[in-house]
């Protein structure tokens, strides 16, 4: 069964932005990329994802619910990281975890404490006083507590040097890999895409570009960067 599928999916913003008509399939344990410049739709196809929005038009199926209707069921086996995470900035990074995993029957704080060591976090920390790459890896930490079986992500990448970035990135890697987690990567980095993303959907002004393997269009477009796939297809 997908883990995520639209069809015909359509969000419009008093006419003057338009999302889709989209239509989607995210299997288990697949990286879907999806990249495209400022205002291309990636934002807003993440929050109706997640439930935060309803679609005018179309469908929308996780894990085989609607999750503008089944927000509760959808997110106890999801996970969100938005582009500009909101922490309790005076807690502590584990005291902020421990606050998270209130809401999760399944939370596990052995992992989440081995994920803070593994990626270098100070737990004893205040929020306030970790830098930015810091806290957006204990947003994801966040977000993966409860061992969910898809994550969204919105620009989790974004502003962070190099091996930070690949820390991130070999997380994820290791999640789809090892635990079979859908993964919905939005990002207007194309390398970090390169590198992990099974498939790729590219948007510009909320229109479809292409959508498929990442290899198919490499090869479709006998190229070896998504970014020149991205400037030919436009």
């Amino acid at each position: 069964m997908e883990t995520v599928r639209t069809e015909q999916l359509s969000k419009s913003f008093k006419g003057v932005f338009r999302l889709g008509p989209l239509d989607l399939r995210v299997a288990p344990g697949e990286i879907l990329g999806i990249m495209g410049p400022n205002g291309a739709g990636k934002t807003t196809l993440l929050r109706l994802l997640w439930g935060f929005m309803r679609p005018d038009s179309g469908s929308i199926s996780v894990f085989g619910m609607q999750p503008h209707l089944e927000q509760v069921k959808v997110r106890l086996r999801a996970g969100y990281l938005s582009e500009n995470p909101q922490f309790y900035p005076a807690l502590t990074a584990r005291q902020f975890l421990r606050f998270v995993g209130n809401f999760y029957d399944g939370w596990d704080a052995a992992r989440t404490d081995r994920l803070l060591e593994k990626f270098g976090v100070q737990s004893d920390l205040k929020i306030e006083e970790l830098s930015k790459g810091n806290r957006i890896k204990l947003g994801l930490i966040s977000a993966a507590g409860h061992r969910p079986a898809l994550l969204i992500l919105d620009e989790p990448t974004s502003g962070l040097d190099p091996l930070v970035r690949l820390d991130i990135l070999g997380f994820l890697r290791d999640l789809a890999r090892e635990e079979n987690v859908s993964i919905l990567l939005s990002s207007h980095i194309s390398d970090d895409l390169d590198q992990i993303a099974d498939s790729i959907l590219m948007l510009n002004k909320g229109r479809v570009v292409e959508y498929g393997r990442a290899l198919f269009l490499l090869d479709k477009y006998g190229q070896l960067r998504l970014e020149t796939i991205f400037v030919h297809a436009i």
